[in-house]
């Protein structure tokens, strides 16, 4: 889900999101758009946020063929 879609479908303004996330607005606005990707840490507090609805794969354009792991060791990776 984008995080415009996520963020119209429940009503929440760019600038409380914002907060939530502890960015600006104009981040949350510009990731939102695809203008720019969000570094590691915001992405976590953007799905976090989302409860898992915007994955940091949809914040990259990336779509899982299969239903995303929430959270713990995805499959291929290094323990």
């Amino acid at each position: 889900m984008t995080l415009n879609d996520f963020l119209s479908s429940r009503g929440i303004s760019m600038a409380v999101f914002a907060k939530s996330v502890n960015t600006t607005t104009a981040t949350v606005s510009r990731i939102a758009d695809g203008i720019v990707t969000p570094r590691k840490g915001l992405m976590k507090r953007i799905y976090d946020a989302t409860d898992g609805a915007v994955t940091p794969n949809d914040l990259v354009g990336l779509h899982c063929v299969q239903p995303c792991p929430k959270s713990g060791r995805l499959e291929g990776q290094a323990e």
